[in-house]
């Protein structure tokens, strides 16, 4: 499938851990039983941190029931609907509802749309390859019209030794989504957990709701999670991690990241991966911006507790508010890996 249009607009990872972005709808992408699974970053690039991943297709029936050894998973629904299995309850997401899986924890998911896609990291890196094992190279940005190729058999059986997971027997019983759970906390323990779109904890700084969707708690310390919204004029100020390895998701809106003295422009389904050592910063620039962000390993989440205030609503402020001075900042970090620098 070649695409000379898309082949030039369409940068392939990079081959170690460097500063680097990649638009929407590019990556390592693989065709597996009509969806695609796109990596977007993988162990190579974030030094076997994190990957993060898309994946998008037509309703179907679920995948099987299975469980991993190792890895956490996050399935983030950004189209569609997309129903998640994990250890025995069920939910239906809708864009922006959240499932946490980890590891040992039986899981499986199933797209209700005609287009569903769900994004999300997974901890170690690494679970990107499983595609490219069972998957065929694809180079569209969507998916097919059709794909009438078998399953992999053989190739699934391969999959459960070299990437330490097993499948349970095909008569498995799928439990029956649940419709109303509240969804609305984090657990503050690993288990697996569903979150609604907008919910967890809220914090404001800067002028810039931060909503908080998973932390080192609730990932043995692999991973942090949340949500930045504001209007134009938000930012971050310049900083570092010394050994966290940080990515950005934009959703909605345009996010100017700095990367090293290199500026871009996200627009959403663009990500930012920012490894350890890298001088960062972005800004809003557009009236209603929204971003995910993911650090691991985990811990950069509490800096909005520390630094900011606990917020209420639902919506953040009509005008950005300047942050706190580097000084300030710097205090509130203090036991965290972020240092504030001079752009």
């Amino acid at each position: 499938m070649s695409d000379p249009t898309l082949a030039v607009t369409a940068p392939p990872l990079p081959e170690t851990s460097v500063p680097y972005v990649q638009p929407a709808g590019t990556g390592r992408a693989h065709l597996l039983l009509g969806q695609v699974a796109r990596a977007m970053i993988g162990a190579e690039q974030s030094n076997g941190e994190l990957s993060f991943m898309t994946n998008c297709g037509p309703k179907g029936r679920p995948i099987p029931l299975h469980f991993h050894d190792r890895e956490l998973e996050v399935f983030l629904c950004t189209r569609g609907r997309v129903q998640v299995w994990a250890d025995g309850e069920s939910r239906v997401l809708s864009p922006g509802d959240m499932a946490v899986v980890p590891a040992g924890v039986v899981h499986a998911y199933q797209f209700h749309s005609h287009f569903s896609e769900f994004v999300g990291p997974i901890t170690p890196g690494g679970w990107d390859r499983f595609f490219d094992l069972c998957g065929t190279p694809y180079d569209a940005p969507a998916f097919p019209p059709e794909d009438n190729s078998p399953p992999p058999f053989a190739k699934f059986g391969q999959a459960e030794g070299q990437f330490n997971m097993k499948y349970l027997p095909p008569d498995t019983p799928y439990a029956a989504p649940t419709w109303d759970a509240a969804d609305d906390t984090l657990p503050g323990e690993m288990k697996p957990y569903f979150l609604r779109s907008g919910e967890g904890p809220r914090h404001l700084l800067g002028g810039q709701m931060i909503t908080t969707m998973l932390t080192a708690a609730e990932s043995r310390g692999e991973l942090g999670m949340w949500t930045v919204q504001g209007t134009i004029g938000g930012e971050m100020p310049a900083h570092v991690h010394e050994r966290t390895h940080e990515a950005i998701y934009v959703r909605n809106g345009s996010v100017r990241v700095t990367l090293d003295g290199e500026s871009t422009v996200l627009k959403p389904g663009d990500v930012a991966s920012i490894p350890a050592g890298c001088v960062h910063t972005y800004a809003f620039e557009s009236a209603v911006t929204r971003a995910i962000v993911m650090s691991s390993p985990g811990g950069l989440e509490q800096l909005f507790a520390l630094a900011g205030e606990p917020y209420a609503h639902h919506v953040f402020p009509a005008e950005p508010i300047p942050f706190p001075d580097a000084a300030a900042l710097e205090a509130a970090a203090a036991e965290l890996d972020v240092h504030f620098v001079d752009a």
